[in-house]
């Protein structure tokens, strides 16, 4: 037998043993198993320091040792129900059409029930596989009337976030809650109902868990063990210096209208943060309880908040809705196999970003393929939003974005002595909190909180990018609804205290202009997206 017949021999029987060999392991080894997917969603929670390190050091110190920290989380839409939709859905608040807290708007009924539910992430990942659970504030004004589409095992609060006396509806039936810490107080019952779920494995199919806490929206009712704590901590903010800086003209009508914090509401915004930091401890102390339940190497977590916080910049206290960094930054933490462990990133990160990482890290860890006859093109709507393992593969693919919001607000919805004309106000007492520590002012003291107005609509640009201190690479510009504009260079000015606009020349405001028209109504991440590869020359001073 010549050289050539027997090389040629040996090559293809070690070419076949090779495939039996691969076989043999497919057999052998078991497929991919899905991730299952927890995701942690707070209620009007800032990104300050002292919040991550006082509020919740033990989920800081799990992200930090086990997955990876976002510097750079926003969103989309600095209000409650709008960034929760946003948040379902993956898509920008022009597209799922929830413009701001009222069923008129979009916040739950006909438009919540067709643009919302049915393209939601439970849907997505139900259609993938998934055995779905929600538990806790879904929306500001569900109604407890049916249990959405989307969701396996639910326990709905029905309407705002609040800690005691509310309605729960717990797979279709109401119940009512008092004021009963061990029976009522609502953080721990969302925790009870999300262990149990993921406990559950009779189905043998993946789970998502949506634990959606009321905390630490106002009234911050922390839980008895925790009401003596952090007595001496004070806001950080105070010592910004856009702290109670009322009246400035470079601010839109509704910030710079604000009346200064006098002594009733500089005591509220002290002790509402005290308030804050102690009603955090019970989540703090329930993600620790989690991660002893659960398997860390076969589950994806992601933790954040719908919106950030004032602390009285600008004389603001008890509110978001605005386009500026305390209320647009949000924690944004995520952790699992697919993530990298001990990582802090930079890349630009959104609430819209969150459904879309949950359904590819699904399919990414080994989910099935969708339900016969489903497909992406079945969803009315397409995610604008991208996977954060995309962005950790390609961190520089997005630097701008967009912040947008409809204002609300007219005399009808206010207290008739604290009205104002378009706006929402009321009127703050000592008995406006259930549980200790109390509002400490005297019987008859009061001051009069207004949250919005009609014009305080608007839609902006930020632009992210600290490394580069070029100019118009790292900015905010605003076009509001009344025709006022607002431009902020971050390098320089990090707190937003001189509205530059007036100094540009018109070329450059034609092109801030141009830029926010090519993407106020855009569909789909190329096109929410197609900002990051143009811009304003890099090269050229500061103005």
């Amino acid at each position: 037998v010549s050289c050539y017949t027997h090389c040629t021999r040996f090559a293809i029987n070690r070419a076949i043993l090779l495939r039996m060999f691969s076989l043999l392991l497919l057999l052998l080894l078991p497929l991919a198993t899905p991730q299952n997917i927890l995701i942690i969603l707070l209620d009007d929670v800032d990104d300050l320091a002292p919040t991550r390190e006082k509020g919740f050091p033990n989920i800081t110190a799990h992200f930090t040792k086990n997955g990876v920290m976002y510097n750079n989380a926003f969103v989309t839409t600095p209000i409650c129900c709008p960034s929760r939709g946003s948040i379902y859905t993956g898509t920008y608040q022009h597209n799922h059409r929830t413009l701001d807290n009222t069923v008129t708007n979009g916040c739950d009924g006909p438009n919540w029930d067709k643009n919302i539910a049915p393209n939601s992430l439970g849907k997505r990942l139900q259609d993938l596989g998934y055995r779905t659970g929600m538990y806790g504030k879904y929306s500001n004004n569900y109604r407890g009337d049916k249990v959405p589409v989307g969701w396996d095992d639910w326990l709905g609060l029905v309407g705002n976030s609040q800690y005691y006396n509310y309605t729960l509806n717990r797979n279709g039936v109401n119940e009512e809650h008092g004021l009963d810490y061990k029976k009522d107080y609502l953080p721990s019952l969302i925790l009870d109902a999300g262990i149990e779920f993921m406990q559950d494995d009779k189905s043998r199919k993946p789970w998502c868990a949506f634990l959606s806490f009321p905390t630490a929206h106002e009234s911050f009712d922390a839980a008895p063990q925790h009401q003596k704590l952090f007595k001496a901590s004070k806001p950080p903010n105070l010592n910004y210096p856009s702290f109670n800086k009322t009246g400035d003209p470079g601010k839109h009508w509704y910030t710079s209208s604000r009346p200064p914090l006098n002594n009733v509401s500089a005591k509220y915004n002290e002790q509402g943060w005290i308030r804050r930091l102690q009603s955090l401890q019970s989540i703090d102390e329930g993600f620790v309880r989690i991660l002893k339940k659960i398997d860390p190497k076969n589950t994806t977590i992601i933790f954040t908040s719908d919106n950030g916080f004032y602390f009285g910049e600008w004389g603001m206290i008890l509110d978001k809705r605005q386009p500026y960094e305390v209320t647009v930054r949000v924690p944004m933490y995520a952790s699992g196999p697919l993530f990298p462990k001990g990582s802090t990133q930079d890349t630009v990160v959104l609430n819209i970003d969150v459904a879309p990482t949950a359904i590819d890290v699904a399919k990414k860890s080994g989910a099935g393929k969708p339900k016969p006859g489903v497909s992406d093109e079945n969803y009315g709507l397409q995610f604008d939003g991208t996977s954060m393992l995309s962005l950790l593969e390609a961190p520089k693919a997005r630097n701008s974005f967009l912040i947008e919001y409809h204002g609300m607000g007219n005399g009808i919805d206010s207290n008739d002595s604290c009205a104002h004309i378009n706006m929402r106000c009321w009127y703050k007492d000592n008995k406006v909190w259930y549980t200790e520590p109390k509002f400490d002012i005297p019987d008859g003291e009061k001051f009069c909180f207004c949250v919005d107005s009609r014009n305080n609509t608007f839609t902006c640009e930020r632009r992210v990018n600290n490394n580069n201190p070029g100019i118009f690479t790292n900015f905010l510009y605003c076009s509001f609804s009344s025709g006022f504009n607002e431009y902020y260079n971050l390098h320089k000015d990090p707190f937003q205290m001189k509205n530059m606009w007036g100094t540009l020349g018109e070329d450059q405001k034609w092109e801030f202009k141009r830029r926010i028209g090519r993407i106020r109504e855009c569909r789909g991440f190329e096109e929410c997206n197609q900002l990051d590869n143009s811009g304003f020359d890099s090269d050229k001073p500061f103005r």
